[in-house]
């Protein structure tokens, strides 16, 4: 859906405020429980969530996706009412209350509902008046209800993001008090107090394994807990992870926003084995596995999402858990054809957005010191990928027409199909450079660590990468002159037989997508890795302008004069991953003040505290991640390289801890002000807008 928005010509996007879910859980945690609002706002895509806009909520599942732009099942499901025609309860903003590992909710009908979690835990304490009746309603496919006991042990299916396979998961709850079931056992009825509130506690855990592991979750981790107890502790572990970032100083509206970004920064990936170890292999055929001692298996990988911002921040302030998400791609892989998946839910592959994202992101996270993982099996499997030896994980390939990229240099108009058949190969074509240079830059790390590395056995691999990450040049035309309509220089989709078509500014070349979630003038500057490159190619007469920056500059002043551009328009849309990076282009141009400019422009207009807060779907903490990176004054902009770019902070101060290893103090005594003066780093003048880093070294 298109709506108009101020800060740009025509219209742009609505996201629905980041499609964000506020319901309770813990950093990672494989349970999200939260509300289920109407899901389609009229007029306006939207999908299964939360949405501020609604007044309505159908129920509370216990797992919810966040900020994500597909739907997936609403699994277990309760619904507290107190009679038929209110089983779909209206609530207004003013009683509801989100905070850190806790949700509760008051009705119109004044029944109220209260959420915390532990990882594979859930605690619900529902209220109904004095003299209503109480009823809860539960969705799920198969369940046994044992009155004696006051449970229901159930399964269901889950998943099914973007067209990716469902996936089997158990639930096993327990009640304080007694009730009465109906003949399907979803309905459960409550005998209501007649001169006071009825008060029902509920506490369940869930498995991607069993009913049995379901019951030993709940066992292990809150059985002995009080619904208060949980919340604390949900409090406390939240309190821990926030405090790995300490600020001081800025305006109030300012520290909200960070804080509420580095929240989002810790939901996703998320657990996915049970507290005995056991989770469900990545084969399809329903295998159970048991993750290494020691070891936490992950899921929920949007990975060409996160790989650019949130994984460098996990990997630097939280390495022991990024290292299992690493171990754990390494494991999907092994039992998936040797291929890494793309978008992971459960233990399902969608495709749904194009490139190899989990290769950067194993990378990344080992570039910002996240290295506890097996490293020569993912050297092993981002080669084989890349040289195209082994391509597919559950009938997905992460780089379709790898082979033909290889041989030819690019993604022709007719290859890089992904999800719904859309053809994007210009934007996938970037993709796989960029691929190309993350996997070349782990391989030389690895290389300068391992000395039994000879030449011949794996050394030349990275060269070889290396050079192909220069790809993104072959869809740059030399005789762009000649092609009708075309204004200068820019990303374009290339025919195979190494033709240009006519000028493709935005979505469609021969009936079909040519760039993804974007335009030709978007997509241009997605080239993280050779910035100066890139303005090479952007001079339209290298004859008549010898200074390489200024066409560069000229185009960066115009296509950043809009921050929100959408797919259609010419202009920078920061709320889509393609454009993280380009804000901080400047840097590498004579004028690194526009980056201060613009970051800061940017923070402070297109992010808010109000239900608006987001420019764009948070797809799992993405965008959070490239605020809290911006608000500091520092992005990762080359990937898996281990160094920082840097503009201007947010805050006076800045303390960044791993654990109880302080990593980095940011002093900025004049900030908010926007324009750095002058740097020094460990007391020494730094005369350059790049810092390179040794995670290990750091502190």
């Amino acid at each position: 859906g298109q709506v108009p928005r101020s800060d740009v010509p025509g219209s742009t996007e609505d996201m629905l405020r980041g499609f964000v879910n506020p319901g309770a859980k813990v950093p990672f945690g494989m349970v999200s429980w939260g509300p289920e609002t109407d899901s389609i706002k009229p007029g306006v895509w939207s999908p299964r969530g939360y949405h501020y806009e609604t007044d309505v909520i159908h129920g509370f599942p216990m797992i919810n996706l966040n900020g994500v732009g597909c739907g997936t099942k609403a699994p277990f499901m309760v619904q507290p009412f107190a009679s038929t025609w209110d089983i779909t309860a209206q609530f207004s903003h003013g009683n509801e209350t989100a905070k850190p590992g806790y949700y509760r909710v008051k009705f119109n009908n004044n029944i109220e509902t209260e959420l915390t979690a532990t990882t594979r835990t859930g605690l619900g304490r529902f209220t109904f008046p004095a003299g209503s009746k109480a009823f809860l309603k539960f969705s799920f496919d198969k369940g046994v209800v044992d009155e004696k006991a006051r449970t229901i042990t159930a399964s269901t299916t889950g998943g099914g993001f973007c067209g990716s396979p469902s996936y089997q998961i158990y639930f096993h709850a327990q009640f304080d008090q007694p009730f009465t079931p109906d003949e399907s056992g979803s309905v459960l009825t409550f005998a209501p107090q007649a001169e006071a509130k009825t008060v029902i506690g509920m506490k369940a855990g869930i498995s991607y394994v069993s009913t049995a592991n379901a019951r030993e979750n709940l066992n292990a981790e809150s059985a002995s807990l009080t619904f208060d107890q949980v919340r604390k502790q949900a409090d406390d572990t939240w309190n821990k992870r926030l405090n790995s970032i300490q600020i001081t100083g800025g305006s109030i509206g300012d520290r909200t926003k960070f804080y509420t970004a580095l929240y989002h920064s810790f939901f996703a990936p998320s657990v996915f084995n049970d507290v005995n170890g056991q989770y469900v292999s990545f084969d399809g055929k329903g295998t159970i596995e048991k993750v290494e001692a020691g070891r936490i298996h992950y899921t929920t990988f949007s990975s060409w999402d996160t790989y650019r911002s949130l994984a460098p921040l996990q990997s630097l302030l939280a390495p022991k858990e990024s290292s299992d998400m690493a171990q754990s791609l390494i494991y999907d892989a092994r039992q998936c054809g040797g291929v890494f998946p793309m978008w992971v839910e459960g233990n399902s592959n969608s495709n749904v957005m194009p490139g190899d994202g989990a290769s950067i992101i194993v990378a990344q996270n080992h570039a910002f010191g996240a290295t506890g993982f097996d490293t020569a099996a993912a050297r092993q499997i981002m080669l084989d990928m890349a040289y195209g030896r082994k391509t597919e994980c559950r009938s997905i390939e992460p780089l379709p027409y790898i082979k033909n990229y290889i041989a030819g240099g690019y993604l022709a108009v007719g290859e890089g199909l992904h999800a719904y058949e859309e053809n994007t190969p210009a934007s996938n074509t970037l993709e796989y450079a960029s691929t190309d240079f993350a996997i070349s830059r782990f391989l030389t790390a690895l290389d300068k660590k391992d000395s039994q590395i000879v030449a011949g056995a794996g050394a030349g691999d990275a060269a070889t990468l290396l050079q192909r990450s220069g790809n993104w040049s072959n869809l740059f035309n030399p005789e762009w002159q000649k092609v009708t309509g075309q204004p200068y220089p820019q990303l374009q989709p290339r025919n195979s037989d190494r033709t240009w078509p006519a000028y493709v500014p935005a979505f469609y070349a021969n009936g079909k997508k040519a760039y993804r979630e974007g335009n030709a003038e978007q997509y241009t500057y997605m080239v993280p890795h050779d910035t100066r490159g890139l303005f090479r190619m952007m001079v339209k007469d290298k004859a008549k302008t010898p200074d390489l920056e200024a066409d560069a500059l000229a185009r960066l002043d115009k296509f950043t004069t809009y921050m929100a551009g959408g797919e259609r328009e010419p202009y920078l849309w920061v709320g889509n991953e393609p454009s993280f990076a380009t804000p901080f282009m400047y840097n590498w141009t004579s004028q690194p003040y526009k980056t201060q400019a613009l970051v800061r422009r940017i923070l402070n207009t297109l992010f808010g505290t109000n239900a608006q807060g987001l420019p764009g779907n948070e797809d799992e903490g993405a965008l959070s991640g490239w605020y809290v990176w911006s608000a500091l004054g520092l992005y990762p902009h080359i990937p898996a390289e281990p160094g920082l770019t840097l503009t201007s902070p947010l805050f006076p101060k800045a303390v960044l801890w791993q654990g109880d290893r302080k990593l980095l103090t940011i002093m900025a005594p004049q900030a908010p002000a926007q324009y750095v003066q002058s740097l020094t780093v460990d007391g020494k003048p730094h005369n350059s807008t790049w810092l390179p880093i040794d995670p290990a070294k750091m502190g």
